[in-house]
């Protein structure tokens, strides 16, 4: 039953624009951030490399607040789809 509605969700979500938008985004802002020095999110100013465990974990803590932004906006759009199809009754009383 669970994997039924994976399946479902993950096949709706692929079929979203809201998702390649993102993937997007989020490729080319850690591509960029690591391959050239206009784009900067961690360190790796004067003597500290970019792979770095400090850098490395700066990059994970600024994409961390940018994913919590994209799961917001996965979680709203589930929302309103259960307003949508009418199914808010069910869920919300």
């Amino acid at each position: 039953m669970l994997s039924e509605f994976t399946r479902f969700e993950v096949r709706y979500h692929l079929k979203q624009l809201i998702f390649y938008v993102c993937l997007v985004i989020f490729f080319f802002l850690t591509f960029g951030a690591v391959t050239s020095d206009s784009v900067q999110i961690g360190g790796s100013i004067g003597n500290v490399h970019r792979n770095a465990p400090f850098v490395i974990m700066q990059f994970l803590m600024v994409m961390s607040v940018f994913a919590v932004f994209t799961t917001t906006a996965f979680v709203s759009n589930a929302a309103l789809r259960d307003y949508d199809l009418s199914t808010d009754a069910l869920f919300f009383s």
